[in-house]
């Protein structure tokens, strides 16, 4: 009785350790499986409150590695990742969007899509895809695959096929649709497509003179932070962040091989030809696995493309080996074996036959008897054909044809074969003359760095890495200790750094590190590089600051420019009556060019000079426009003359214009971000993949 009292005494304080003790363990085990209590879950990306669940994102990455896989494309991991994202949220909006206009697809669009009337679309897919006659043959395989004779499994991953082809062809209606409604809204009316006629039909002959900012001295027009801001803040919606950035500087240091590994290469080497030349065949090589050889036959041909090549073999006698060529840390090697009259090409025709030895030679005599090709082969009894078959007879995969085919005469139909069931049917319809050929064996070597080269390159970034511990110092000490710097900007969805491969890992650093910071080595021998990174700055303000490097530059440089406009305009102004005298007083020559309202690009004076073009559009014939400030420069023109010859003003095809540069052809080719808009992205994708 006396414990249980001692017990219910303390039963608070048991309680509360009871408590804390499963609070540690929920939160510790949210927090071991890399999510917080409060964290994203099993959310990789959201979309105002659609959010994008990592298991879809997983099978959706798979298939796209698929995908890639089976056209032997190679891919960086996070790149893939981050595009099969972007799609994912491209979706989410686009399914919203449908959503709030009520879009829908219904059972019978569906069902005409996939098996009815309009299903040729889907029948040439899985003709290409699956090699079957039609989509209702392949819904039949899948959902009837006793009918077929298919495994349980094989019609499960049919089924799964069939779902997948449902919903893209769904999806695709729905955008046929979302498309229909806009290019029936977004039309020119005549306003429209004559106004954009108008900004390209006249062309104005100009005179002017320009002087440029840069003539004048930099240091004399002082630049403020205050200048800088005043620029900023008078644009500042168009240094809109998406999403938390950050820059960086990186040094990254390429995995190459020595001047002493380039010295040992090049020793190995004439370790291989003294050997190669030492030793019959390719025995030379049997204990310098580095080395890869290649043994095939080229003809006169194939070498007189290769004028090192060429000179290689016109220099070797049969048995020898010589170097042909050396590329950077690559080397090629031949050795001649032979050389002698061989042919190289024919054509045949073929037939596999189904049947018993009788009615193969039936058919054998039949097509000796000036039967057509074609006849025979429309034959129950043939089961394939190919007429006119080109054979390389020096490519060792034809090697079985060429064995069947030689000493045979051409234009003569015979089988080799002499079993009771079933036989080949050949005719050599054309042989090539015999030509030269070389019987050659290709060597390849490359010098790879050493694993000494490899430690020293870690090693070294190593104790730079430790010796610069602050972004500061990362950049300024680089160029002293032989590295280059070299900047740039990531944030959440950024697959890697500064275009290099295999660097994710970096990314998903600096997406947790504080400003300053500097990143321990990153990268391999697999990746090529070692990479080390340091934080200079972090935006999360929802704009890009006026600090920014490059946009500081950028606002100074304009300020700058500015300043240099208005001393030049106040210098010029009123001081001259034509262009010729201002171009007296401004030290150089008068020039002509043509400006177009609707022109990117003025020859002479550059892109994107609206003002300029404004001006001219507005002016008239013989009237002094300046001095104005244009983008480099200070200029005074003069319209000689405006030619409005040219396509007389047609509605149908200014429309169309209009359709495609203003209308729904360009809203659908800026769709997405048009649907995002100012909705907020959060991209989780480094809590998952680090």
């Amino acid at each position: 009785m006396a414990t249980l009292e001692k017990i219910r005494s303390k039963s608070a304080l048991l309680l509360i350790f009871v408590g804390a003790g499963l609070l540690a363990f929920i939160i510790g085990d949210f927090f071991t499986s890399g999510r917080s209590l409060f964290g994203t879950g099993t959310t990789i990306a959201k979309v105002d409150d659609s959010k994008v669940d990592i298991q879809e994102f997983q099978r959706r990455v798979q298939d796209a590695s698929q995908q890639a896989q089976a056209q032997n494309q190679r891919m960086d991991q996070a790149v893939l990742q981050q595009q099969v994202l972007n799609a994912m949220i491209a979706e989410k909006l686009f399914d919203q969007e449908v959503k709030d206009l009520g879009l829908t697809v219904t059972d019978q669009e569906l069902t005409d899509m996939m098996v009815g009337k309009n299903s040729q679309y889907v029948d040439r897919m899985v003709q290409q895809q699956l090699g079957v006659p039609d989509a209702k043959t392949a819904h039949d395989m899948a959902f009837n695959p006793t009918k077929y004779g298919m495994q349980q499994a094989q019609a499960q991953q049919l089924q799964a096929y069939w779902i997948d082809l449902e919903k893209s062809v769904e999806r695709m209606l729905l955008q046929q649709k979302f498309q229909n409604l806009f290019t029936g809204t977004l039309v020119a009316n005549e306003l429209d497509a004559k106004a954009l006629y108008d900004d390209n039909a006249a062309t104005s002959h100009i005179i002017y003179a320009k002087k440029d900012f840069s003539t004048l001295n930099d240091d004399d027009f002082e630049v403020s932070e205050s200048d800088i801001n005043a620029l900023y803040n008078k644009d500042k919606n168009r240094y809109v962040l998406a999403e938390p950035t950050r820059t960086v500087n990186y040094i990254a240091v390429n995995i190459v091989p020595s001047e002493a590994d380039m010295l040992a290469g090049q020793k190995k080497v004439e370790d291989a030809l003294s050997a190669l030349n030492a030793t019959p065949e390719l025995q030379g090589l049997s204990d310098m696995p580095e080395f890869v050889a290649d043994r095939h036959k080229l003809t006169q041909a194939d070498v007189n493309r290769q004028a090192r090549l060429k000179a290689a073999l016109d220099s070797l006698s049969v048995g020898r080996a010589t170097l042909v060529s050396k590329t950077g840390n690559d080397y090629n090697i031949v050795k001649l074996f032979g050389k002698g009259q061989e042919v190289a090409n024919a054509k045949i025709d073929f037939l596999a036959v189904q049947g018993t030895k009788a009615q193969v030679d039936s058919l054998v005599a039949k097509l000796n008897s000036g039967v057509s090709f074609d006849s025979i082969s429309a034959s129950p009894l043939v089961a394939q054909s190919q007429k006119d078959m080109a054979v390389a007879l020096l490519d060792p995969n034809y090697a079985p044809v060429k064995e069947i085919i030689a000493g045979r005469a051409t234009g003569v139909y015979f089988t080799p074969d002499t079993l009771a069931e079933g036989g080949r049917i050949f005719r050599v319809s054309e042989r090539e003359a015999p030509e030269t050929v070389y019987d050659v064996a290709t060597v390849t070597f490359t010098t790879e760095p050493s694993n000494a080269t490899i430690n020293e390159l870690d090693a070294a970034l190593r104790k730079y890495v430790d010796e610069n511990k602050d972004s500061k110092s990362f950049a300024e000490n680089a160029q002293e200790a032989g590295y280059t710097t070299f900047p740039a900007t990531v944030s959440a969805s950024t697959p890697m750094i500064g275009n290099l491969n295999d660097s994710h890992g970096a990314v998903a650093w600096v997406m947790d590190a504080k400003k300053g910071q500097v990143s321990p080595v990153f990268g391999d021998v697999q990746s090529g590089r070692f990479l080390a990174v340091a934080v200079n700055d972090i935006y999360d303000g929802g704009f890009v600051p006026a600090r920014d490097a490059q946009i500081h530059a950028l606002l100074a440089a304009q300020a700058r420019n500015d300043k240099k406009a208005a001393k030049l305009i106040a210098d010029y102004e009123g001081k001259a009556k034509d262009v010729a005298g201002y171009a007296k007083l401004m030290s150089v020559s008068v020039d002509t060019t043509t400006v177009n309202f609707g022109q990117y690009m003025i020859p002479g004076l550059g892109i994107s000079e609206s003002a300029v073009q404004g001006k001219v559009a507005n002016a008239a014939k013989g009237a002094l426009v300046g001095p104005m400030q244009a983008n480099n420069a200070v200029i005074v023109l003069q319209v000689t003359d405006v030619d409005s010859e040219g396509r007389p003003y047609d509605f149908e095809e200014n429309a169309l214009r209009f359709n495609q540069q203003r209308g729904a052809s360009r809203m659908m080719n800026s769709l997405d971000r048009i649907l995002l808009g100012n909705k907020k992205v959060t991209n989780n994708i480094n809590t998952f993949y680090k």
